[in-house]
C-alpha cells in the first residue's frame, strides 16, 4: 500500500507539471486574447451602449433591415448590435438666426436677419431620418424660408419693407413654412430681428420717415388751428348775439332804474364821500372820493 501511495503522488505530481508546463506554453497566447478581448470590447462599447439624454430621441438603423420606421427611442440607456448604429436627434424648441440679402422691387438689395424656432416631429422622427437627415436645418428650414422671403420681398420697395411691411412678412413666411411640416419639421415662430439697408439708402428712406412725421405733425396741428378757428367763430357768434339781445331789452325806463340803484348803492358805501348828481333830465351821478 505505502508503494502505491508514493505511485500515486508522484503521478499527481507529474499532472501538476504538465499542467504548469501548459500554462507557461500558453500563457503568451491567453495573454494576446485578454488584451484583443479588451481592445474589442474598448471600441465597441460606444457603439453597443447609446445613452439617450433630456430632450432627446433616437432613430436606429439596422444593418439587415434598415431604418426602424416604427419606433422612436426615448431617454435612457440603450442596447444595440455593434453593426447597427443610433442617430440622436434633439426634439427640444430651438432658435436659429440667419441672414439672408435679398431684392427689393426696384432691384435695391436689403438683408433681413430672421430668428426661426423650430424642432423635429417627434412623431414622423424616423421619417425624417429616412428622407432629410440629422443636418434637416440647412436642407429644409432655411432653404424654404430664404425662398418664401424672396417672392415676396421682391414684391415691395425697400421703405416699405423697412417701415410697414415687417408684420406681414411675419406673417407671411408662417403660412408658407407650414409646408416644412409636411416634410417633417414643426416650425413654431418666426421673426425678422433686423432689417438693414445700404447706408445711401437707409439714410434716404429715413429722411422721408423724417418728413412723413413733418408732415402729420404739421396736420395736426392745422387740424388743431382750425378747431380753434371754429371755436373763435362760435364764440363771436355768442356775443353777437348776446348783444343784439340786450339792446332789444335796455330801454330808457330800465337804465333810469339801473342807475338810481347804483346811486343808492354807491351812496351807502362807506368810501363814497360825495355824490353830484349829474345835470338833466337822464344826467348820470358823479361820485368824488377823499382824494377829491
Amino acid at each position: 500500500m505505502a508503494q502505491a501511495s508514493v505511485t500515486r503522488g508522484t503521478g499527481a505530481s507529474k499532472d501538476d507539471e504538465a499542467s504548469e508546463s501548459w500554462l507557461r506554453r500558453k500563457a503568451p497566447t491567453l495573454l494576446i486574447f485578454l488584451l484583443c478581448l479588451i481592445i474589442v470590447a474598448a471600441v465597441l462599447w460606444p457603439r453597443m451602449v447609446v445613452g439617450i439624454g433630456s430632450g432627446e430621441a433616437g432613430v436606429l438603423f439596422r444593418w439587415f433591415s434598415g431604418t426602424d420606421r416604427t419606433k422612436v427611442y426615448g431617454e435612457g440607456v440603450h442596447l444595440v448590435f455593434p453593426w447597427d448604429s443610433m442617430t440622436v436627434y434633439d426634439i427640444r424648441l430651438q432658435t436659429q438666426e440667419r441672414e439672408y440679402t435679398l431684392l427689393t422691387r426696384a432691384g435695391l438689395p436689403l438683408t433681413l436677419r430672421v430668428a426661426i424656432r423650430y424642432q423635429p416631429d417627434l412623431r414622423t422622427l424616423p421619417q425624417l431620418h429616412v428622407a432629410i437627415g440629422p443636418n434637416y436645418l440647412d436642407k429644409v428650414v432655411f432653404p424654404e424660408t430664404e425662398a418664401v422671403l424672396r417672392r415676396h420681398v421682391g414684391q415691395y420697395d425697400p421703405e416699405e419693407v423697412y417701415t410697414s411691411k415687417r408684420g406681414f412678412l411675419e406673417a407671411v413666411m408662417m403660412s408658407s413654412l407650414a409646408e416644412a411640416e409636411r416634410r417633417f419639421v414643426i416650425i413654431d415662430d418666426v421673426l425678422v430681428k433686423s432689417i438693414d439697408l445700404p447706408q445711401g439708402l437707409r439714410e434716404e428712406v429715413e429722411r422721408k420717415l423724417v418728413l412723413q412725421e413733418q408732415e402729420k405733425a404739421y396736420v395736426h396741428r392745422l387740424g388743431i388751428e382750425r378747431k380753434e378757428a371754429e371755436r373763435k367763430e362760435i364764440e363771436a357768434a355768442g356775443i353777437a348775439a348776446y348783444q343784439a339781445t340786450l339792446t332789444k331789452t335796455l330801454t330808457p325806463d330800465l337804465l333810469r332804474w339801473q342807475g338810481i340803484q347804483t346811486t343808492r348803492d354807491l351812496a351807502t358805501s362807506p368810501n363814497t364821500k360825495t355824490i353830484i348828481v349829474g345835470a338833466g333830465k337822464d344826467g348820470l351821478p358823479l361820485l368824488l372820493g377823499n382824494d377829491r
